[in-house]
């Protein structure tokens, strides 16, 4: 991808922390940056009365980044959050194979949406700059036998509504997926993260 290219000049003068304990975000900015900080933010996460998915997505990027960049004013904080929303309910992570299976099979034939932003936080500079990538994800009509097929051979259980995006058996439960940036699926919209980085970098901040 062009944006590797972006790789040594944001190590120049970048000092970037990435707000966020999850294995998957650690590993899609790796592939494009190679010295960063992870720092996972201990916040309430819990949902406030009518907030729609969109907003609560977005609110819990900014409660990351801020709660980071008020200890590390003066560096690049990067906060993310990821909601998938199911006939207007959000899909948490499942604990346990029965829960899994009992969510999943819901979404035979039918559509869910991820809502995945990020933030990027610069304190001293009084930078923040935002981003929301919606994905819709269209089922396939599947049965309990390809669901099982799917659920045996992914360890499912730290993925948000037990989804495996990049899994093969994942793919062949899916008809359609709409989005601008797949890797928001798994947890960070780089596309667009980068082209900020980039400008950043640019402007020597």
């Amino acid at each position: 991808m062009i944006f590797k290219k972006l790789l040594i000049m944001i190590q120049s003068s970048l000092k970037i922390i990435l707000g966020s304990s999850s294995i998957y975000r650690q590993k899609l900015l790796s592939g494009y940056v190679s010295n960063f900080e992870s720092i996972a933010p201990e916040i309430d996460e819990s949902q406030y009365a009518n907030e729609s998915p969109q907003d609560l997505s977005m609110r819990l990027a900014k409660t990351k980044a801020r709660k980071i960049a008020d200890i590390k004013p003066q560096h690049v904080v990067i906060g993310s959050d990821q909601v998938v929303s199911f006939k207007k309910i959000n899909i948490g992570k499942k604990i346990n194979y029965e829960s899994a299976y009992q969510t999943l099979i819901e979404f035979s034939g039918k559509k869910i949406y991820f809502y995945t932003s990020v933030v990027i936080m610069i304190k001293e500079k009084k930078i923040e700059l935002t981003h929301l990538d919606k994905t819709m994800i269209e089922f396939k009509p599947f049965g309990k036998k390809e669901l099982e097929v799917y659920l045996k051979s992914q360890d499912i259980f730290d993925s948000t509504a037990a989804i495996k995006y990049e899994s093969k058996q994942f793919q062949q439960l899916v008809n359609q997926i709409i989005t601008e940036d797949e890797e928001a699926i798994i947890g960070l919209p780089m596309i667009w993260l980068m082209e900020e980085l980039k400008k950043l970098e640019l402007n020597r901040i």
